[in-house]
């Protein structure tokens, strides 16, 4: 059930009130000092006189005590006081007969401009209960100076009059006055509303950024688009630009450059706008287009000349800013009717299109819907995988190619579902990464490492050490220190046994967020490890700011090296500038024994990969371990 609440607009303040009531007291002066001047001229110090300075007297202290916090109080006080005076006046005089009759009805309009309806009312009752007393007095015969009717002087009666008639008569003025004030303010505050409803309404339509038309816009003209679409036999396309490396460039330069760079980009984008193409933005990095075409091609067409035009640097102060716009497109009737739908399968072309490396655009299919619900279905697995006890942790041994011998492994983890089979890494690793699910498994992947890390000391390989991958989700909720030393101390493992591998690309997404928690957990003694260097950013201040210890060369360079020169000569630089930084250096994807020579020459500290063995459960890691005996432990 809706509530209703009360207005916000107030009509006159209480300043405003205050300055209303002291006026009234004013006028109310003046009447009764021109009664009183009468009475004394009239008939000398009489009883009324005395009654007359006393109300002035009141209606002087009133004056100076009104204020916003009393005006209320002090309104019906003074709408009484004369309420009483008045009665007390006609009591004195004549009665019904008396002029002072002809304030009540200026009482009474005084009381609606002073007071509300309570006041009004009771003064009205109270008003209407005197007459009746004085009629009731005249018959019997109780009025003082009922008698002296033909005896009171004419020209004061006249005066009396003229004087109750110019209070009438501006209290009428001043009432009407109040009315056409009140009026025009409610005009003025209606003028006002309308003018911001106008402008919410146009801004409600539009983004404020970039000037375009937003959502909303989008979903009231897409549904008469479809309209007018099912009548033309024209295709209507839903086009989705998503600008990919946004959050990269509030890194690299700042908010106002970004902004600055997305209106240029909007304008690029108008440069398209006709009356059959309409141009949205929806969020912070996502266009949408509507195009109308009469066929798949003018619109395959109409993608590529917009892709190429939105790839252009942008000039933005002095820098130039290049953007990397994903489009995806999906194709009203067929691939949905609703905006929902369309931009759903719009996504979806979209993200495909970024996973199969294809240039340009794509644009929806069947065949990503059913991926999609296949995702969907995994991840639904994936969340219940371990508590059901579906993943496993493999172990792939880290050699020191001086020595041929064990110096720790990385934990890999493995996910044999009972549903899907043995799912790739690569498949439930992004899905863990997106649905949340990743930080819950790295947590269960530490505790399984370290407890498994103990248990090679327990049997006597007591200077092996662990490595476990984070993803950039570890570093979100902020409890990852107190999670890994919370899994060290459980099986009472010393913490720079720990190393924690990081990628390039994770360093980016907060360095600030992440440079507190490394800290912190360097501090407990935990050490650090950059994976696959070389294949992202490769910027050489990660490696100081973030005190790493190790330097992991990517498979894709190690595995040419006895092929490619130029592979050859990455692989140098990084092995001789990770030496100048005093960082140890291990080459992943080891495959051959040419290969592992050749890096041992080129003084390469440690190698990973299947030459020695792929990843192997617990059990089979320690009977590797007793098999190649480690350098200074006796099996």
């Amino acid at each position: 059930m809706a509530v209703t609440g009360r207005s916000s607009i107030i009509l006159f303040s209480q300043q405003a009130k205050v300055h209303r009531l002291k006026l009234t007291l004013k006028i109310l002066l003046t009447i009764f000092m021109l009664l009183l001047l009468s009475e004394l001229f009239f008939n000398g110090q009489s009883v009324l006189a005395f009654a007359m300075f006393s109300s002035i007297s009141l209606l002087v202290v009133f004056y100076y005590w009104a204020s916003a916090d009393t005006c209320s109080v002090i309104s019906g006080m003074v709408l009484w006081s004369i309420a009483v005076f008045i009665t007390y006046a006609c009591w004195l005089g004549e009665g019904i007969f008396d002029a002072a009759v002809l304030a009540f009805p200026c009482l009474l309009m005084l009381a609606i401009v002073l007071s509300g309806k309570l006041i009004f009312i009771s003064l009205f009752v109270y008003l209407v209960s005197a007459l009746c007393f004085f009629t009731l007095a005249h018959k019997q015969g109780f009025l003082v100076a009922s008698g002296l009717f033909d005896t009171l002087p004419m020209w004061g009666r006249v005066f009396s009059y003229v004087v109750m008639l110019t209070f009438f008569s501006v209290g009428v003025f001043y009432m009407f006055a109040d009315i056409r004030k009140r009026f025009k303010y409610i005009l003025q505050k209606n003028a006002e509303l309308e003018l911001a409803i106008a402008q919410l309404r146009k801004s409600s339509r539009f983004d404020q950024l970039t000037q375009l038309p937003n959502e909303n816009a989008c979903k009231t003209d897409l549904a008469q688009k479809l309209k007018q679409q099912k009548s033309s036999g024209h295709l209507l396309a839903f086009i989705t630009l998503n600008v990919g490396n946004l959050h990269l460039i509030k890194m690299n330069y700042s908010h106002n450059i970004c902004d600055e760079t997305l209106k240029l980009l909007a304008k690029r984008l108008l440069s398209f706008a006709n009356d059959k193409t309409v141009v949205y933005r929806f969020q912070q990095n996502e266009f949408v287009i509507l195009k109308h075409s009469i066929d798949y091609r003018g619109i395959s067409k109409f993608a590529e000349q917009m892709q190429q035009v939105c790839s252009q640097s942008y000039h933005v102060t002095d820098f130039e800013v290049a953007l990397q716009p994903d489009i995806g497109i999906a194709l009203a009737p067929f691939d949905g009717s609703t905006m929902a739908e369309l931009r759903h399968n719009s996504h979806l072309a979209m993200h495909a299109k970024g996973e199969e490396g294809k240039a340009d655009f794509s644009f929806f299919d069947r065949v990503m819907a059913v991926q999609e619900q296949e995702k969907l279905q995994l991840t639904k697995a994936l969340k219940k995988a371990i508590s059901n006890n579906e993943l496993v942790v493999h172990f792939q041994p880290k050699i020191d190619l001086a020595t041929d011998q064990i110096t720790g492994a990385e934990a890999l983890v493995r996910w044999l579902s009972p549903e899907h089979g043995l799912v790739p890494p690569t498949i439930f690793i992004p899905l863990a990464e997106q649905s949340g699910v990743i930080t819950d498994i790295t947590q269960w992947v530490i505790e399984q490492s370290v407890a498994a890390c103990k248990q090679w000391h327990q049997l006597g390989f007591n200077k092996l050490s662990i490595a476990v991958n984070l993803s950039a989700e570890d570093f979100k909720r902020g409890n990852l220190s107190t999670h890994t030393l919370s899994a060290l101390t459980k099986v009472n493992l010393a913490a720079h046994f720990l190393e924690l591998e990081l990628t390039e690309s994770m360093l980016m997404d907060d360095i600030n967020y992440i440079q507190k928690q490394i800290n912190e957990l360097r501090s407990f003694g935990i050490s650090f490890a950059i994976d696959d260097f070389g294949t992202g950013y490769s910027n050489l201040g990660y490696l100081t700011k973030f005190n790493v210890c190790t330097l992991k060369l990517d498979r894709s360079f190690v595995k040419n090296i006895c092929h490619s020169t130029n592979e050859l000569q990455i692989v140098k630089a990084i092995i001789g500038m990770s030496k100048s930084l005093s960082i140890t250096n291990v080459a992943e994807g080891i495959e051959d024994k040419a290969t592992a020579e050749l890096l041992a020459e080129l003084g390469c500290d440690m190698g990973q990969g299947y030459f020695w063995s792929e990843p192997v459960v617990q059990q089979e890691f320690i009977a590797l371990l007793v098999k190649k005996q480690p350098l200074g432990v006796s099996v």
